[in-house]
């Protein structure tokens, strides 16, 4: 026994480290996965609203083209993934798949189940179309439908890392106090890249076709993207603060490791791009308001952004800039009752840069979202099971505290 654990070596990655080259194909996964779950659960939607709306139906087919093509990229970056995670933190990857064995083989079906639905929803989209446009609508719901089932599993245990329960079951274990407002955190954000993602694209090509007659169609992508985004943008600091809520209540000393060496530096970046993405709509928006009150929302609305960037280290006053900007630009909406109709119809050349780099923006909050969520676990990988330092020992000398 001696001598064989003697031939067992650990595997440090040289340069970046293991968190390092682990999280980076993980995030590069995460990025196109959010977009293709958000833009699978709006392509029905989408086509069910071509019924009176033309341009929507082409937006659903562009949307289902994107995930259907990104899927080898998406599969390749996972399938890279989960061996590192395998080769690089084995105790870890082992541990939990053998505490969720049931929920992986139901998430795995409804994968296969989901992709069942999703090609011939593709690549039939015009012969179903003509058979039955319910039919082929239902069909698109239903790859909508099995995906939320994958999602929620892989929530379910990402969540189930931070916050473990002690008990017999899997489905009770992916069933976890912290389950349900990561969900909710990440879907939230899925729609907020996925909006000003479709903003962003539809302003680089509608300035491309500005003579052309597929001009239309793109700003409509434009604006259609933009209130999604918007929309997302809205919810992510309300379901962030039901999230931090239940970490703080179930293990309140975890938050402290987000602000450790240049983990703290993630965190005040994406304070940074949450403000600016609240200064670029006032900015984009600002044509539109009719309420008379736009110097003052000049002042406020930066002002806010700078003191959230400030109080990153500070949990009440930054929920109250937080809260702040929210309401103002609640208050800016309500003033502007008209800028969803009339956003960028005019003048549109001089904002579409800033529309650009605020998908750009977005992605980088959504990323820097994960960044913390893994860092609050630190120095475990499983909170209080399995920690980082147990997997720099042999497999066969793991002594650790791993029940």
């Amino acid at each position: 026994m001696s001598r064989l654990t003697a031939e067992l070596q650990t595997i440090d990655f040289p340069l970046l480290g293991n968190s390092a080259v682990v999280g980076m194909f993980s995030l590069l996964h995460i990025t196109l996965a959010a977009l293709s779950v958000a833009f699978m659960l709006m392509a029905p939607w989408f086509e069910f609203r071509g019924r009176t709306r033309p341009y929507d139906c082409d937006v659903a087919l562009s949307l289902t083209r994107f995930t259907v093509v990104v899927y080898s990229v998406s599969t390749v970056l996972a399938v890279i993934m989960v061996e590192l995670m395998i080769g690089l933190f084995p105790q870890t990857t082992m541990w939990l798949w053998n505490r969720f064995r049931d929920p992986i083989l139901f998430g795995i079906l409804a994968f296969f189940l989901q992709l069942f639905a999703l090609y011939p929803y593709y690549h039939y989209w015009e012969p179903l179309r003509r058979y039955s446009i319910p039919f082929h609508t239902a069909l698109g719901a239903l790859a909508a439908f099995f995906m939320l089932f994958w999602v929620l599993m892989l929530d379910g245990m990402g969540s189930y890392m931070l916050t473990p329960v002690d008990r017999a079951g899997p489905w009770e274990r992916l069933v976890n106090p912290t389950w349900l407002p990561l969900a909710l955190h990440r879907m939230g954000g899925n729609f907020m890249i996925a909006g000003y993602s479709l903003a962003a694209y539809g302003a680089w090509r509608a300035e491309r076709a500005a003579d052309h007659s597929s001009a239309p169609y793109y700003r409509h992508l434009l604006r259609t993207g933009w209130v999604i985004g918007l929309a997302g943008l809205l919810v992510q600091p309300l379901t962030g603060l039901l999230y931090a809520s239940v970490i703080h209540h179930t293990v309140p000393d975890q938050g402290q490791s987000q602000m450790e060496g240049w983990f703290q530096l993630v965190v005040h970046g994406q304070y940074l791009a949450l403000g600016l993405l609240f200064c670029g709509h006032f900015f984009i928006t600002r044509s539109t308001d009719r309420s008379g009150a736009g110097r003052w929302f000049a002042i406020a609305i930066p002002a806010a952004a700078i003191l959230l960037v400030l109080s990153a280290n500070h949990p009440g006053l930054r929920r109250l800039c937080l809260s702040a900007l929210l309401g103002i630009t609640a208050w800016r909406l309500m003033a502007s009752r008209s800028w969803t109709l009339n956003i960028l119809e005019s003048s549109a050349s001089s904002v579409r840069p800033l529309i650009v780099g605020m998908g750009l923006l977005s992605i980088l909050l959504y990323l820097s979202m994960g960044i913390t969520r893994e860092a609050s676990r630190r120095p475990d990988t499983v909170l209080g099971k399995i920690s980082i330092q147990d997997q720099l020992r042999p497999p066969l000398q793991l002594g650790g505290h791993i029940p």
